[in-house]
């Protein structure tokens, strides 16, 4: 049986509002609503698409909406005066940006670009401060998630400031294992999330001294460099150089 092509269209849109409410259905602090809002967010959410290196928002741009990630990767990142990047965090699928400004009604206080292909959900302040004021539990939930926001900013900026980058990079090496729910093991591949050169932004090196420091590594045995991969040789000995 052919299926006629408004009926088809009817049938992508039911799609992609069954698949926007699933996703808001499990965000931290969207899930929260009530149904009946929960459906009324998914009929204004927007979603939009970006390719790989685009800009989201740029700091100062006008901060009049929120976006949650559906798919893809986004750094926060500020520019130094010397024209060096300081990336801030790195967010995926689930993850919520641009909300300080719109709370604040503030202009956006750094850059947001894509790091992937990215698709994400918008949702405009004229909807969604409502939609705060409606929901106190929800409000509490997103001071919440801001808080961790802001405390996880301070840890990268105290590890920069009085942490050597051995320490720095052992460290955020371990918490690969940890997320991986693997521990750290003799053996054990990681995958580096992020490409080299944001990686070491993040950790506020270069992309040649983390190589550096990398191949150190692997002289000393204590890793193996395996491509886009770091294989663990010695997890006892990186986690003393972290002080673990």
């Amino acid at each position: 049986m052919t299926v006629p092509s408004d009926g088809l269209d009817k049938m992508r849109t039911v799609s992609a509002m069954d698949t926007r409410r699933a996703l808001l259905a499990r965000h931290p602090v969207l899930g929260l609503l009530e149904a009946e809002d929960l459906d009324h967010m998914v009929g204004f959410a927007v979603e939009t698409q970006y390719p790989a290196g685009a800009a989201i928002f740029r700091k100062g741009d006008p901060g009049r909406s929120l976006m949650i990630i559906v798919e893809g990767q986004v750094k926060i990142s500020v520019m130094a005066s010397d024209g060096r990047e300081a990336v801030l965090a790195v967010l995926e699928a689930g993850d919520i940006l641009g909300e300080m400004a719109i709370i604040e009604n503030k202009p956006r206080s750094a850059d947001a670009i894509t790091l992937s292909p990215c698709r994400v959900l918008v949702l405009h302040q004229r909807d969604f401060i409502p939609f705060l004021e409606r929901n106190p539990r929800a409000a509490i939930r997103l001071l919440a998630l801001l808080s961790e926001r802001l405390r996880r900013t301070s840890a990268l900026l105290e590890a920069r400031m009085l942490r050597h980058l051995p320490e720095r990079l052992v460290k955020a090496l371990l918490d690969l294992c940890e997320s991986a729910g693997s521990g750290c093991r003799p053996g054990d591949c990681l995958e580096l999330p992020l490409r080299q050169k944001v990686f070491a932004s993040l950790l506020g090196t270069s992309r040649e001294t983390l190589n550096k420091q990398l191949h150190a590594w692997q002289d000393d045995g204590l890793i193996h460099i395996r491509g886009g991969s770091i294989v663990i040789e010695q997890p006892e000995r990186l986690a003393k150089l972290a002080g673990r």
